[in-house]
């Protein structure tokens, strides 16, 4: 099974947050934020046999701008990757919808919704946002398989991963309500929707709170907001 790791590219840029040039990121790279860009690369090489290099789909995503949040935007580059390899896409969060698609042997995108300290739950793939590949189901239709780009030693052994997912491998295996729990929206609490510049120009109660952490908790807050945890693309061969 064809596996994209983005740990392993941490000399490819990747620039993120175009949209707000003055805050943007051009030291990025596909081990920060290239999840989405593995995940697509692996739905298609796998459900199509067709090859789709990593460096194709980064230069696809620059070029429809969608590396304008933090990360990679799925719903902008999605239909463009559908279109170049003849598939069909549908952007849901109904996760039986997913169910029934995998069901027919297609497979998909899911977002991982990441930690939700309110509810004393840690996310089972990432503790922020993060964008896993659904390859498979098994006949019962409960026990799925998942490719998962920053795949690392002990991941998965982490309180609140632990007994959630068997790792064989690349390859994981998990069940269809493990994966929709852990891509349940998450409410964010700390900014106005969509107004992350003004949040990230409010000062911060900690004046000794140094720049580097706020930065992170803006990537982490708007990756979770963005992704919602809930979005899922699921591509199927089209006709």
């Amino acid at each position: 099974m064809r596996y994209y790791n983005q740990t392993n590219y941490p000399h490819v840029p990747y620039p993120t947050l175009t949209d707000l040039p003055e805050l943007g990121r051009s030291d990025t790279t596909v081990r920060d934020a290239g999840c989405g860009l593995c995940a697509s690369c692996m739905v298609v090489e796998n459900m199509t046999g067709r090859e789709f290099p990593l460096i194709d789909c980064l230069e696809l995503s620059i070029n429809v701008n969608a590396n304008h949040s933090p990360g990679t935007d799925l719903t902008v580059l999605g239909p463009y990757i559908a279109e170049r390899f003849d598939l069909d896409l549908v952007i849901t969060d109904d996760p039986e919808l997913l169910r029934a698609h995998l069901k027919k042997g297609y497979m998909a995108v899911a977002c991982s919704a990441g930690d939700r300290p309110e509810e004393d739950y840690i996310g089972v793939f990432s503790h922020g946002g993060h964008f896993i590949a659904v390859v498979g189901i098994e006949e019962d239709g409960e026990h799925i398989t998942v490719l998962d780009p920053s795949l690392m030693p002990d991941k998965y052994q982490e309180d609140g991963r632990r007994d959630k997912v068997i790792v064989n491998g690349n390859v994981l295996h998990t069940t269809m309500k493990v994966l929709a729990e852990d891509c349940r929206y998450r409410e964010i609490k700390y900014y106005a929707d969509g107004d992350f510049k003004k949040w990230l120009e409010q000062e911060e109660p900690d004046a000794n709170k140094d720049k580097p952490n706020q930065y992170h908790q803006f990537w982490r807050m708007i990756c979770t907001k963005l992704c919602r945890g809930s979005i899922r693309l699921s591509f199927s061969h089209a006709g």
